[in-house]
């Protein structure tokens, strides 16, 4: 008799477990959801390098051909297609500017992330151009400094 009462305690969880057991899925939760929506912008935001790859190099080109800030002043002399037909989902304009004789910009305009931080902001690509060396760059833009791409 002892084993048949023993089997009928064994049978199943106790309310406390699975309270145990829910709030700890509870809590996973509110951490991993956040971190997975930062994630997707992010990744939505990356589209904005890929896109800017053609008038970074139209920059770095005008530059060793010692004609940027000289004639190259915007995105036809750079010999891209103007700022609004370079676009894409996430993606509004891309705009090649000259600053100086070792500088420009490229401004990435986004949209339709679906985040406030994001939408209708952007991404500048700034260039710093050295004489028997390259251009590097350097990221700014007044999209939220936790989803700017990398350089």
């Amino acid at each position: 008799m002892n084993t048949l009462s023993m089997k009928k305690a064994q049978q199943g969880f106790t309310l406390i477990e699975l309270m145990i057991v829910v709030a700890i899925i509870g809590i996973l939760a509110a951490v991993a959801i956040p971190a997975y929506q930062d994630y997707t912008v992010k990744a939505k935001v990356s589209e904005a390098a890929s896109l800017s790859s053609t008038a970074k190099s139209a920059i770095a080109l005008a530059f060793n051909a010692g004609t940027l800030h000289t004639t190259e002043t915007d995105n036809a002399t750079f010999g891209l297609a103007a700022p609004a037909a370079i676009t894409s989902k996430y993606v509004t304009s891309v705009t090649a500017v000259s600053v100086s004789a070792t500088s420009g910009t490229v401004t990435v305009v986004l949209q339709g992330t679906g985040s406030a931080d994001v939408d209708t902001k952007n991404v500048v690509y700034t260039a710093t151009c050295v004489v028997g060396a390259q251009c590097s760059w350097a990221v700014t833009g007044t999209v939220a400094t936790k989803f700017l791409p990398k350089a």
